[in-house]
């Protein structure tokens, strides 16, 4: 089966985005513009990315990625881990266990049986499950290998393999139901906060009759949140609310003196996670050692080892001289319809593909993890890679550009 073929097979199994999210995803976007007029790169860059692909897309995006992490694990005893497997990699380390909790909430809203399955933190990212179980619903959501691919099964698949997509009108369904997000923010400990960059989640359906499966990452450090001891973490996905109940020009007393919204009294799941001690187990060093190129200078800011996952930040400076030869060659940056200028081109223009080269090697160069990608996002004078957790770290680590399958160690930026 050929690409062409692959995607309008995942096209035929996957439903369109309700309306209701296309009202809630345009006006969270509108919001975000109108208030970032001083956007960084990096945020310039974001709204480039998300402008190239449809709602649609976005789901396809986690059928796939869903289906992946199917076929290449067995059953393992965290779910978030299966779900996550493109993040997380191949095997769950065994601080998994005591980091993660399970079944820490259930309630049922008009007819929808909402539950809290597994929460975990790792002093960097909090990882949630969540369901959605509609009880009037019959038939499964989960797409079968049989229905995606017909007669021409991947190995290890069979027609009844549950490959944990979102089929037919889940979706509609939850929306009919007035159940499911309804604005964009959670609360930890009452304080409200909005999804913070490099965050992101997985919907997927099941092999149970009206089950939809949310699993999400949200990185708390991008934000300036750190979880300690007990936590409370309020998820606004229980009984839709009137946005206009929320607004500030009319509703000036939900808000705090920070102007962030207080905790709503409806349409709130509330949870607890113990997060104790676990700060403490997260090793970071700062190696800010330069590595200068003729487009960029480079070096990496932070590299932490969580429990969980490794992280590592790296700034950036671009060549003036070379941003300027670039807008000389290609304009002063991309233009509209009415050949307007929308943004001007940046350093990440200039050295977008040495950063999308870039590896984790040891001091060898060989790849700490082959076939894992761990570039995480840029922009102008940042960019983040993210790999799973590191049992035994290397005494040299670097990211450096891999050309030819051999890493290029001259270019290379130490790590550690």
């Amino acid at each position: 089966m050929n690409s062409s073929e692959f995607k309008k097979k995942l096209t035929s199994v996957t439903p369109d985005v309700p309306e209701h999210f296309h009202f809630m995803t345009e006006s969270t976007l509108e919001n975000i513009v109108s208030q970032e007029a001083h956007m960084k790169a990096s945020t310039k860059k974001a709204l480039r990315s998300a402008g190239r692909y449809s709602a649609r897309t976005v789901i396809l995006a986690a059928v796939l990625a869903a289906m992946i992490c199917a076929a290449a694990l067995a059953a393992t005893q965290w779910h978030v881990f299966e779900r996550l497997h493109f993040m997380l990699g191949e095997t769950p380390p065994s601080a998994m266990d005591t980091l993660m909790q399970e079944n820490l909430y259930q309630e049922t809203v008009n007819n929808v049986e909402i539950t809290i399955r597994e929460a975990g933190y790792d002093g960097r990212t909090l990882l949630l499950q969540y369901s959605y179980r509609l009880l009037d619903a019959d038939t499964p959501y989960g797409v079968t290998a049989g229905e995606l691919f017909g007669d021409h099964l991947p190995e290890g698949l069979t027609p009844d393999t549950i490959v944990e997509g979102l089929k037919g009108s889940a979706e509609e369904d939850l929306e009919a139901h007035h159940v499911g997000w309804w604005i964009d923010a959670v609360w930890l400990n009452g304080k409200e906060m909005n999804m913070p960059n490099n965050s992101g989640s997985v919907v997927t359906g099941s092999t149970v009759p009206g089950e939809i499966i949310h699993t999400e990452y949200w990185r708390l450090d991008n934000e300036g949140f750190a979880l300690n001891g007990p936590v409370q973490i309020s998820l606004p996905i229980g009984e839709h609310q009137d946005l206009s109940d929320y607004s500030k020009r009319n509703h000036p007393e939900k808000y705090d003196i920070d102007g962030s919204l207080k905790l709503p009294e409806k349409g709130i799941v509330t949870f607890t996670y113990d997060a104790t001690d676990i700060l403490s187990r997260v090793t970071t060093l700062h190696p800010e050692e330069e590595t200068v190129l003729p487009d960029v200078t480079a070096k990496v800011r932070e590299a932490a080892f969580s429990p969980l996952m490794t992280y590592i930040t790296m700034d950036l400076s671009v060549n003036p001289d070379s941003l300027a030869d670039y807008i000389s060659a290609n304009g002063a940056g991309p233009k509209n319809e009415n050949g307007e200028v929308m943004w001007t081109y940046g350093g990440m223009d200039v050295f977008e593909d040495w950063i999308l080269s870039l590896e984790l090697v040891n001091g060898q160069g060989e790849l700490v993890f082959p076939g894992h990608a761990g570039q995480n996002g840029y922009g102008n004078e940042w960019a983040e890679f993210l790999y799973p957790y590191l049992e035994n770290i290397p005494a040299e680590l670097y990211l450096a550009p891999i050309e030819d399958s051999a890493a290029n160690m001259h270019q290379a930026v130490r790590v550690k």
